[in-house]
């Protein structure tokens, strides 16, 4: 589901040829535009493609930029951007956050800091290896891998489930729920991966413990195990 306002109306006032919709670009021609680029890889770049995507082609005014799709981060992807020096976070006073503050702040307010250091360091894990990493709650999981090009250029190859590696062997879900999920990744065409995290003392987990604020952990000192879990198809030749 989109969170930018809905569009229908001034497409459905474009088609009818009514001059208050006429000649104006919405989101959806940009999907469009891409989706018709793929199925032709020799035009994928003729300049009408290249240069839909500016606000100035959209005729998009600047009273009207807010109503459009934000871009939103992850606490994840806004930790690891910070960590590259790539991302500055202010508050509403305009104070910047430390890279050590900004993990408190999120750890705390994930009411779960042990879990979140462990996902994190799975989520740090895999963008080093070059995938590109987004939320997979919407299919039931932790993570979605996409290979170079990220979810513009192509769909996820795998769905991620991060666990703690002292769970390893253990029931930790029931199987009803490793069979949902295992089906709903066959249905979609993702294969599922379970990345067991192996944390570091409590001492240096990232986590909060006997009162202490969060500490920002060292990823050296986790170790990660990977199992790709795929549903038994019998037709399947």
């Amino acid at each position: 589901m989109s969170r930018s306002d809905p569009t229908w109306l001034g497409r459905y006032q474009r088609a009818m040829c009514d001059q208050a919709g006429n000649g104006q670009r919405f989101i959806e021609d940009i999907t469009a535009k891409r989706r018709e680029a793929r199925r032709d890889p020799v035009n994928a770049k003729t300049p009408d493609v290249l240069h839909l995507e500016t606000m100035r082609d959209l005729n998009i005014a600047t009273t009207d930029a807010p109503s459009m799709e934000p871009m939103q981060l992850s606490p994840f992807e806004a930790l690891f951007l910070n960590t590259l020096e790539c991302l500055k976070v202010r508050d509403s006073d305009h104070h910047i956050y430390s890279h050590t503050e900004l993990w408190q702040l999120l750890a705390v307010s994930s009411k779960q800091a042990d879990e979140f250091a462990l996902k994190y360091a799975a989520y740090f894990y895999y963008r080093t290896r070059g995938w590109t990493v987004k939320s997979g709650i919407k299919f039931g999981a932790d993570f979605l891998l996409y290979s170079k090009g990220g979810p513009s250029n192509s769909h996820a190859q795998y769905s991620v489930i991060v666990r703690r590696q002292d769970t390893r062997g253990t029931v930790d879900e029931s199987w009803q729920y490793m069979f949902a999920l295992s089906r709903v990744c066959s249905q979609v065409r993702k294969a599922l991966i379970v990345c067991y995290v192996d944390r570091p003392t409590a001492k240096n987990a990232g986590g909060i413990h006997e009162n202490e604020e969060a500490t920002v952990p060292d990823l050296t000192e986790f170790q990660i195990s990977e199992f790709l879990i795929e549903r038994f198809n019998p037709n399947r030749k």
